[in-house]
């Protein structure tokens, strides 16, 4: 059976003891690796104001949070860069900076550096190999997003950080490759049906192949296909009972199994207009005296 994002969904003011409690924490507590007590696997956010409530993400706008000394605590993989790909247990992370504020287009303008404090502390934890908390938006371009707000998706390792060249070609990227910690639970995937998610496995004797990862325009045409399909369902039972059409094969079949039709008039006609024919052309003869 499918869910719905609901079934999971922390109501906005579950946070409100919590972030009380949160800003009094010093920086040290703050930037805590591992899971965060009363936060457990799968619980959604509305934005990231409640993740910041919540104490799973200390950044109400950076994707990166932590430390250049020891290194970086949590992620949030919401689609910012196009050059993010979803794979579930791996992430491959695009790094922070290289774009300007107002820049909406989700491209780079400029190289990205190490010096930039986000990416250098996700660089410290492919050191450390400390436990990063992953955060996924609804925004981010895969089958395992959630349809709405933010959700916290376990620990994760950085494997590997290094810098390599856009999608393009034209500016230097940070990297990272971030590897889901084993023995979580199963990470949560959309169905091809908005807001609903696919069973968890072991929840069904076979899994249905994975649906192709939607995007935001895609959602949209769902919504609008949703809605054709309505309006076509009560055309369907409003509209009168349609007129039958006559069926041009069985007409025809009927007119070659009536009864012949009868060529006498056609013959006499055709002996009349003879007659009329000759008539005109024909040489009378002169009779001698």
């Amino acid at each position: 059976m499918l869910k719905h994002d609901s079934d999971t969904k922390t109501s906005n003011g579950a946070w409100n003891e919590k972030t009380k409690k949160y800003s009094k924490e010093t920086s040290s507590e703050r930037h805590h690796f591992g899971e965060r007590p009363g936060v457990p696997f799968g619980t959604t956010f509305k934005d990231r104001d409640d993740c910041y409530g919540a104490g799973v993400h200390c950044h109400t706008e950076a994707g990166i949070s932590g430390t250049v000394e020891v290194g970086a605590s949590s992620i949030v993989v919401s689609g910012q860069y196009k050059d993010d790909k979803d794979n579930g247990d791996t992430i491959l992370y695009t790094g922070s900076g290289g774009r300007k504020l107002d820049n909406n287009t989700r491209e780079p303008d400029r190289d990205q550096e190490w010096s930039d404090f986000g990416n250098q502390a996700l660089r410290i934890s492919s050191i450390t190999q400390n436990p990063v908390r992953v955060i996924r938006g609804s925004e981010l371009d895969s089958e395992f997003a959630p349809w709405k707000g933010f959700r916290y998706d376990g620990l994760y390792i950085c494997k590997r950080a290094f810098k390599e060249k856009d999608r393009n070609g034209y500016y230097d990227i940070c990297r990272y490759i971030m590897e889901r910690i084993p023995g979580q639970p199963p990470l949560r995937r959309r169905s091809t049906i908005f807001g609903l998610y696919r069973p968890s496995p072991g929840s069904e004797t076979e899994q249905p192949p994975a649906p192709a990862p939607v995007t935001g325009r895609q959602r949209i045409m769902q919504k609008l296909q949703a809605e054709i399909n309505n309006m076509n369902t009560f055309l369907s039972k409003s509209s009168p009972a349609p007129v039958k059409r006559l069926d041009a094969k069985l007409a025809c079949k009927s007119m070659r199994s009536g009864p012949p039709v009868s060529t006498t008039h056609k013959s006499e006609l055709t002996g009349s207009r003879r007659a009329q024919k000759r008539r005109p052309h024909g040489i009378r003869r002169r009779v001698k005296m």
